[in-house]
């Protein structure tokens, strides 16, 4: 009942002006969308009472569609590319993403078929949505040489919010992924087959000026040879445009991470907190 309400609260609020007017009647935009454009920024990171640099760069794209197959359906697809972060003090290290993707399908009467049988029709109260991750690189100096790479996962989610907007989005489910940890002596496999819960979500103002993230998985990876063990993580991210400079929207970053068994080469506990500015040009409004 609450997802519910809260799918018709943001499927029914009117959009926001996204025209402002000086004195002498000139209009200039006051919307910006926060999953489009080029970002680049930088932040302090504070880890174990220890400060570092991050810098921040990669591209967004987000596209709403209609599916070809229904009438009713839409699709809103957010994709980022090439997110590279590289921090420096006493734990330099660097991450890089080649893609991460959310796919998400809005229907207005969603419904599962039955065929088994006579063909039955039954109402399904959950939009379908699907994560991608491919190429997700970690090289931490401090910790020698060696590196960790997530080859690839795929999350299977389903949200109960179901708007018919990109400004909202709850989706959760299971996840599988492999990854490697290279390290000198020798390289292990680790695969979690469907056997970690993704979460993804997030909310927006109609503006853009606000922006909320949430992302987690948790659950067990197995090595492949017999090993097994629980691992975690979770950000929560939280975005505010202060200006925009010729358009583009400068805005503050603020960000909160904690991670079990799973940082760096040998599955570290660690806690972050981030604060920083970011730019985000060529980005629609």
């Amino acid at each position: 009942m609450v997802a519910l309400a809260l799918a018709l609260l943001l499927g029914t609020l009117p959009g926001p002006s996204c025209e402002g007017q000086t004195a002498a009647g000139e209009t200039f935009p006051t919307c910006f969308d926060p999953g489009t454009g080029w970002v680049l920024g930088t932040a302090l990171r504070v880890q174990d009472d220890t400060a570092a640099l991050v810098v921040r760069t990669g591209l967004l794209v987000r596209v709403d569609r209609s599916s070809g197959s229904k009438a009713d359906s839409l699709w809103f697809d957010s994709h980022r590319l090439l997110m590279t972060e590289a921090w420096g003090g006493d734990r330099q290290g660097l991450t890089f993403t080649a893609y991460e993707g959310l796919l998400r399908r809005h229907v207005e009467e969603g419904a599962i078929l039955v065929s088994i049988g006579r063909p039955r029709r039954i109402p399904f109260p959950f939009d379908v949505a699907l994560a991608l991750r491919a190429a997700h690189l970690e090289r931490r100096a401090w910790e020698g040489a060696g590196w960790t790479l997530e080859t690839g996962r795929v999350g299977l989610l389903l949200d109960p919010l179901r708007t018919n907007t990109e400004w909202g989005w709850l989706a959760v489910g299971p996840a599988a992924s492999h990854a490697l940890r290279h390290a000198p002596d020798g390289t292990r496999n680790e695969v979690s087959p469907f056997t970690s819960l993704l979460l993804d979500a997030g909310w927006e103002t109609r503006d853009g000026r606000w922006a909320l993230r949430a992302t987690g998985l948790a659950g067990w990876s197995f090595d492949f040879d017999g090993g097994a063990h629980f691992r975690a993580r979770g950000e929560v991210a939280l975005e505010h445009v202060l200006l925009a400079v010729n358009d583009a929207p400068v805005f503050v970053r603020l960000t909160a991470t904690g991670v079990r068994n799973d940082a760096g080469l040998y599955r570290r506990n660690e806690a972050m907190l981030g604060a920083g500015l970011a730019v985000r040009p060529f980005g629609e409004r």
